[in-house]
């Protein structure tokens, strides 16, 4: 039988261009291309879901799937979040899941292949956040333990906190999985008991302890496959045309992740490889370059 594997992302009005690039970059690869395509529409416009129909998309309004203090305070985009426990349940009838944060994009294919190739050994299918240039294993340690060491404290409590942030943090903004994974059920219950107590990273700690605490599964996959970008900027080497890690030998990104503040920014300073401007650092923007208007 062929297998059937399905790509999904999601976000509101306000995360459409985010989403259009994270979508047009995905259709852009062959990978992309061969996947199926799932938005959780968690309120866009008539016109933003128009263009996104084009791009062959399921679209499925995701519900509150768990309750939890302060819930009516969050905005629905904050589904998109609570509901990736239950992608199966939302988007049945496939073999392997691949999710991707709206504020990411697919510089190069292999890198969707390679998280679809280790979701198919049963195992969670993720990139933890270590590279030898990313700030928080150097000057950035202090701002980046408080930070997450604080959402661990808040739901799963201090000890917890104290032991796993030396762990290498698993990013959730991209991972696969196999339909019938036992860390799905996992995940939920996990994120249902801890959303009790904070809804402050709580989706991304809770998966982080199903690993490391459970002993769920989990295949980490290298950092060019899901690239913060606020830990470190990327260099540009003009001669392959190519975003590239910031060190020797300089490997291709696979997908780079907009995260935080990165998003907001029109460009960068980013250092260049080749070409005329070689070794200058010079603003260049971060975002998808194959983006068109709606």
């Amino acid at each position: 039988m062929t297998e059937k594997a399905i790509a999904i992302t999601g976000g509101d009005a306000n995360y459409f261009e985010l989403l259009r690039d994270c979508v047009g970059s995905l259709r852009a690869t062959e990978e992309g291309r061969a996947m199926a395509l799932g938005i959780l529409d968690c309120g866009l416009t008539a016109e933003q879901r128009a263009w996104f129909a084009d791009q062959g998309a399921i679209f499925v309004v995701p519900e509150w799937d768990f309750d939890f203090p302060g819930r009516a305070r969050l905005k629905d985009g904050y589904k998109a979040l609570t509901a990736r426990p239950f992608l199966p349940r939302y988007f049945p009838g496939f073999d392997l899941y691949l999710w991707i944060d709206a504020d990411c994009w697919v510089q190069q294919g292999d890198a969707v292949a390679l998280y679809l190739r280790a979701a198919r050994t049963g195992a969670l299918a993720a990139a933890p956040e270590i590279h030898r240039s990313m700030r928080h294993h150097h000057h950035a340690w202090t701002e980046f333990s408080t930070i997450n060491g604080a959402a661990y404290a808040a739901a799963f409590g201090q000890e917890t906190a104290d032991r796993l942030i030396r762990f290498p943090l698993i990013n959730a903004g991209v991972f696969a999985l196999k339909a019938d994974a036992p860390h799905w059920q996992g995940w939920a219950d996990l994120l249902g008991e801890s959303l009790q107590r904070s809804a402050d990273m709580t989706d991304q700690i809770a998966l982080n302890v199903l690993v490391y605490d459970h002993g769920f599964a989990c295949e980490p996959l290298p950092s060019r496959c899901n690239w913060p970008i606020h830990h470190a900027t990327p260099a540009w080497d003009s001669e392959r045309g190519l975003l590239v890690e910031p060190a020797m030998p300089y490997d291709p990104l696979g997908i780079l992740h907009m995260t935080i503040y990165t998003k907001r920014l029109a460009a960068l300073d980013v250092r260049e490889l080749s070409g005329p401007h070689a070794g200058e650092v010079r603003a260049r923007s971060l975002r998808w370059p194959g983006r068109t208007a709606i």
